[in-house]
């Protein structure tokens, strides 16, 4: 958990990322026959997004490529990247996303995982990193054995002579944690979502519920987060290994433009939730049990591209 009460509010710019396009080895498809348009062929798009965390200015991570396992193939397929994609993942919440692979080809099949390829080590060099809202820097490290979290099994059909697109949801409020000894460690969390049934969930938080006097602090603009459930009526609970877990969280946070708070989530996939507001999102330690007080949930159905659900005190 991080210690936001040494922390100012966050603020987040947008930023402009050129797409990089990642290219595989010949001699890694040369079981796919045909090019494009060919019969044993499909086209992949895949894009990355992210459910937020409190109290950081900026997670960077270092993506080096990416690879996937044909279910018909004893090899795994691996696109590297020309150049490693750096990219700060706290610009990408609620429907912004950024391309890895632009209509990749690749053998039509069903595929029985893919994998980030990504850098992350305590080794005094920057090349993932979380900044904190006090200008702090901090290494992110993969811990021995986490790197099995950089594995999404199945869920992706590559279907010959069609475009396919899928986005991977990287779930920052769940992957980092600040170890005793004061380090952050990386122990990814990531799902991976077909972009043709999916949509985007927005809606506005009552202005008194981000000021409750059960709330972590004072601050109005701090704590604040919506937490997504799958199904209906379920009694929301903090992020702890245990179910409930939330599907998806996303900040609450505030448009000075109109005065009204705000929420957005998106590339969610199509169905029935519950959602719940928090104000004391910030004490949610995903290594352990937390009392975590929520608000009244609500149920939400998400049948189309775009919903709205307004949460009241």
């Amino acid at each position: 958990m991080i210690n936001k009460r040494r922390s100012i509010s966050i603020f987040l710019t947008s930023i402009s990322l050129s797409t990089l396009v990642a290219c595989a080895d010949v001699n890694e498809i040369n079981s796919a026959v045909g090019g494009r348009g060919g019969s044993q062929n499909g086209f992949l798009s895949l894009g990355i997004t992210d459910a937020p965390i409190d109290n950081a200015a900026e997670v960077w991570i270092q993506f080096d490529g990416v690879t996937l396992k044909p279910l018909s193939a004893l090899d795994p397929i691996t696109l590297t990247f020309p150049s490693p994609m750096n990219i700060n993942l706290l610009a990408l919440q609620g429907p912004n996303s950024i391309q890895m692979l632009v209509d990749e080809i690749l053998p039509a099949d069903n595929y029985d995982w893919l994998r980030l390829n990504i850098t992350a080590a305590d080794d005094g060099v920057q090349d993932s990193y979380i900044k904190l809202n006090d200008n702090s820097v901090h290494e992110l490290n993969i811990p021995s054995g986490s790197e099995s979290g950089l594995k999404i099994v199945g869920g992706l059909e590559v279907i010959a002579n069609t475009p396919t697109s899928m986005t991977i949801d990287f779930d920052l409020r769940k992957s980092i944690t600040l170890t005793g000894s004061g380090k952050y460690e990386l122990r990814p969390v990531l799902k991976l979502i077909n972009n043709a049934d999916s949509g985007t969930l927005t809606g506005t938080v009552d202005a008194l519920a981000v000021s409750d006097p059960g709330c972590s602090d004072t601050d109005p603009t701090t704590g604040n987060a919506i937490y997504l459930y799958d199904g209906f009526n379920i009694t929301p609970d903090d992020i702890d290994n245990f179910e409930p877990e939330p599907v998806a969280s996303a900040l609450v946070t505030l448009n000075n433009a109109t005065g009204i708070y705000e929420y957005s989530f998106g590339f969610i996939p199509f169905g029935d939730y519950t959602a719940a507001f928090t104000c004391q999102a910030d004490l949610d330690d995903p290594a352990s049990n937390d009392i975590i007080t929520f608000g009244t949930p609500q149920n939400v159905t998400l049948t189309s591209t775009t919903a709205q659900v307004d949460i009241s005190r």
